[in-house]
């Protein structure tokens, strides 16, 4: 598919030297999700991190189209929202006002951005000129597209997301494609999680 599509994939920017020495993503971020995605050696504490029972929590920040009413979204995302994979919940941390998006796409974009499941809703999502509200939320589980669908089934369809942490790993200051190795807290909170 990403052959067809022209987009890159982790495996061919990923640098030798980790494909070498057996490391693999924990989980994924969709093509058009930006942020922090861990990388391990060791496939246990990657079922460990991933598997919804050990609810490591994974927090987010969308910036959404309108303006968020904080009381009636988190009593929402609390109760469980219901999507075409099923219910799922999320806890709300904060809502701020966000600039207008700074991302957008242009019409050559276009094909590659949407896949068959996109809907004509979706597509005109791309020309909402809207206020826009950044929602910060903590999910523990990670099913394809969940925070996106969560979200727009709320009324606040998701234009930009980005994960700034996976259980005590945080993005902070990182760039798009940087890496960092784990810190010494970091690593002991990873070990705790295989007791």
């Amino acid at each position: 598919k990403y052959k067809d599509q022209e987009r890159k994939h982790l495996g061919q920017v990923l640098s030798a030297r980790y494909k070498r020495c057996g490391m693999h993503p924990v989980g994924r971020l969709d093509y058009d999700t930006t942020g922090l995605i861990l990388f391990s050696l060791e496939g246990k504490l990657t079922q460990r991190l991933l598997h919804p029972r050990r609810g490591v929590e994974k927090e987010y920040v969308a910036t959404v189209q309108g303006v968020v009413d904080v009381g009636k979204l988190g009593q929402m995302l609390s109760d469980g929202v219901e999507t075409t994979d099923g219910t799922f919940s999320a806890q709300l941390v904060e809502v701020t006002s966000a600039d207008r998006p700074t991302t957008s796409v242009s019409a050559d974009d276009d094909e590659m951005l949407w896949d068959e499941e996109s809907s004509k809703e979706d597509r005109a999502q791309l020309d909402y000129t809207g206020e826009h509200s950044d929602v910060r939320l903590i999910v523990t589980e990670g099913k394809y597209r969940m925070v996106r669908r969560i979200l727009a089934n709320c009324g606040h369809p998701v234009v930009e997301l980005r994960r700034e942490r996976h259980g005590d790993v945080k993005l902070g200051g990182l760039g798009v494609g940087e890496f960092r190795n784990a810190s010494d807290d970091e690593l002991e909170w990873a070990e705790s999680l295989l007791k």
